[in-house]
């Protein structure tokens, strides 16, 4: 950026590659703040997995909807793994596309774009090989972007069903529960007892991911930011990467 800034002729088309830049920035950020807290919380992770395992029903009991919060756990995972993937594709195959297009069209000479607008130690302008190299890295490293994603938001989508499994069961009893019948206090307290238990773990999940949703609320605003400066100058090729 700041050698090519140096050289820019047009105010629009230079902010417009610095705040893709900065989009870029930012969507890296938030893998690695992804990464940094899968690796450090990693003993608290398996600890909560354990004893979620631990409370999770055996056997087939009453109270419990353990089909239908797994099939929910499962078409979310399935929306989004289909979501990215079909922006991953789209990202990095964009500038295979456009330079077939440009090759294809008389009109137009072959530009050499790159997924972003990054700067690499080989020559990418006017050499094929040089920009294959380029897009394979940033394909790479995109998919390792996303791969640390997927994992974060399936332990989320994980440990988030789970515990609502629990809090349902415990509605669900209390909602069946005979005040009439001997011995109901007895139930009415081990249930207090299992709700609690429910909400520490709940508490334990928000300490642990608090880290994920914050670096990814704050990556989200900065790049949406970003994109919207693209909009304004009415760059949409920009934008729309």
């Amino acid at each position: 950026w700041y050698c090519n800034g140096r050289l820019a002729t047009e105010t629009g088309t230079f902010v417009a590659q610095l705040s893709e830049m900065c989009s870029s920035f930012c969507l890296t950020f938030v893998g690695f703040c992804n990464v940094y807290a899968i690796s450090t919380n990693r003993n608290q992770i398996e600890t909560l997995l354990e004893e979620l395992h631990q409370i999770y029903p055996r056997y087939r009991k009453n109270h419990y909807r353990c089909q239908h919060y797994f099939d929910m756990a499962m078409t979310i995972m399935r929306i989004e793994f289909l979501f990215y993937m079909i922006l991953y594709v789209y990202y990095n195959s964009a500038p295979l596309w456009v330079l077939l297009w440009e090759h294809l069209s008389e009109e137009y000479d072959h530009s050499f774009k790159t997924q972003s607008n990054t700067w690499f130690p080989w020559k990418v302008q006017g050499w094929v090989i040089g920009l294959g190299m380029a897009v394979l890295s940033i394909t790479v490293g995109s998919c390792a972007g996303k791969g640390s994603i997927f994992v974060t938001q399936y332990i989320i989508c994980l440990l988030t069903f789970q515990i609502m499994l629990h809090y349902d069961r415990i509605s669900s009893q209390l909602v069946s529960l005979d005040c009439c019948r001997l011995g109901v206090h007895k139930e009415l307290s081990i249930f207090m007892a299992h709700h609690s238990r429910i909400f520490q773990l709940g508490d334990h999940v928000n300490d642990i991911m608090n880290f994920v949703f914050g670096s990814s609320i704050v990556g989200a605003i900065i790049a949406i930011c970003m994109s919207s400066v693209s909009i304004m100058l009415l760059d949409l090729a920009f934008a729309s990467k």
